[in-house]
């Protein structure tokens, strides 16, 4: 863990200009469990970016970005606690909120973050992506996420999902364990997730799945991190996608962006 208590009597004082929490880094449950969760991400982002170049620029996505939480923890952690030149793109297609978003950076001073109230897709750059981020986009902002960091040829995508309700399932194999609501969901997860990471790995990307914060903090902790590395898998993960793609009756989104550009 590289947050001391130091950094993190430090991040007090964003916290409150984010009305996480008061002027006595005090805060209600809910605030403190998103708190824990924001930490935990960045923990998992610096483990990934520590030993980038500090001569060079730091660029990242946030994808569906919301209230862009994390995206701050991340700017003023690197800006001003590291000291490094980095650049946050925040995409949302929730204009007010992205408006709402932009004021508070500039009150702020976060000078290089920037706002855009668009579909995650739609969203281009000449600059090369260092990260490319979600945490709990809803639905297909997941698929759209991981086919944003595919296609820029991000150095590392993380997500985090939030809901699956454009994907279903039909396991024949598993009816009666599926027949029940808390299990058909984590099998949906977790099925969704696999496939997504096996398109990831048809496409020069190292992945693996872990929970990046505990369960008490949020169910939906489950993150999948892809590291491009210029080596596609050697187990054949096209014929693993097709088998477990058949077996659950199951296409995630990610497969139809990919497949209309052909990535």
């Amino acid at each position: 863990m590289f947050i001391t208590k130091e950094i993190r009597e430090e991040l007090n004082h964003l916290f409150f200009l984010l009305r996480l929490q008061d002027r006595n880094s005090k805060s209600s449950l809910d605030k403190q469990v998103k708190i824990e969760q924001i930490l935990a991400y960045l923990e998992i982002i610096h483990s990934q970016i520590r030993k980038t170049s500090r001569k060079r620029k730091l660029v990242f996505v946030d994808s569906g970005a919301g209230n862009c939480y994390l995206s701050y923890l991340v700017y003023y952690f690197y800006s001003k606690i590291e000291e490094r030149d980095i650049e946050i793109h925040c995409i949302d297609y929730n204009e007010s909120l992205m408006e709402s978003n932009e004021r508070l950076a500039k009150e702020m001073n976060f000078k290089n973050m920037f706002f855009y109230p668009m579909d995650i897709i739609d969203f281009n750059t000449d600059e090369s992506i260092d990260l490319v981020y979600s945490l709990h986009a809803c639905d297909t902002a997941t698929d759209k996420t991981m086919y944003l960091g595919i296609k820029n040829k991000a150095k590392v995508i993380l997500s985090v999902a939030c809901c699956q309700h454009s994907i279903s399932m039909k396991a024949s194999s598993l009816k009666i364990v599926v027949r029940y609501k808390s299990f058909r969901d984590k099998m949906l997860m977790m099925v969704s997730d696999t496939l997504r990471a096996l398109l990831l790995e048809r496409n020069e990307y190292k992945v693996d799945i872990f929970d990046f914060v505990s369960s008490r903090f949020t169910e939906k902790n489950t993150m999948v991190r892809a590291v491009r590395t210029g080596f596609k898998k050697q187990v054949d993960a096209k014929e693993e996608y097709e088998n477990l793609s058949k077996e659950f009756k199951m296409k995630p989104y990610l497969e139809e962006l990919l497949a209309e550009t052909e990535i």
